[in-house]
């Protein structure tokens, strides 16, 4: 097995059972997750190297990064999109923006069991506010109720951590949710 071919399978293997990651990468970069693996090197040894996923909210970036025992960089590659989910941080300084916002934290506190649930990754297209270089994640506000055995949707929420910025209060994800080429959303409507 070539080492490039390794290396994307522990990548994905890695990226199965990842690890919250509370360090820096490297300046202005926070990582999102990070997981130490076993690989298998073309000598046919064995070394455990540390993978790492971060994003750069100044740049718009997100890098992965492969370093050996020693600490060497093996590898590191950066885009301006990922879809890896946010860490425990992500979603509670989401959730800060969301309820420091007047109308959502009414409507959250008059709801009879309220509940706020999500944190999925919104990746649109360029000239939207969660195109490239966002990080965009969406929230399901809503209100249980027990006894009807029913929940009901106050609204979709979404919010950008690279700029702490409310997108949408009232978010439609069968109009505005991820482009694919299976759900028919190639611009935005907002």
């Amino acid at each position: 097995m070539n080492r490039t071919l390794f290396i994307t399978t522990a990548l994905i293997l890695g990226l199965i059972v990842p690890l919250s990651a509370a360090a820096q990468n490297a300046a202005g970069e926070r990582v999102i997750r990070s997981w130490i693996d076993t690989v298998k090197l073309e000598n046919g040894s064995r070394a455990e190297w540390t993978f790492a996923v971060s994003y750069d909210a100044d740049a718009g970036e997100y890098a992965k990064t492969i370093t050996d025992e020693s600490g060497v960089l093996v590898r590191r590659s950066v885009e301006t999109t990922s879809l890896i989910g946010p860490n425990d941080e992500e979603i509670e300084t989401a959730r800060a923006i969301i309820f420091a916002d007047a109308e959502l934290k009414s409507l959250f506190e008059h709801a009879a069991n309220p509940a706020l649930e999500g944190g999925f990754i919104l990746q649109r297209e360029e000239g939207h506010p969660c195109g490239p270089g966002s990080r965009c994640l969406q929230f399901d506000m809503f209100d249980v109720d027990v006894a009807a055995r029913q929940v009901n949707r106050i609204r979709y929420v979404v919010v950008n951590l690279r700029d702490h910025s409310l997108v949408s209060r009232d978010f439609n994800p069968s109009t505005d949710g991820n482009a694919t080429r299976f759900n028919g959303n190639p611009a935005p409507t907002r």
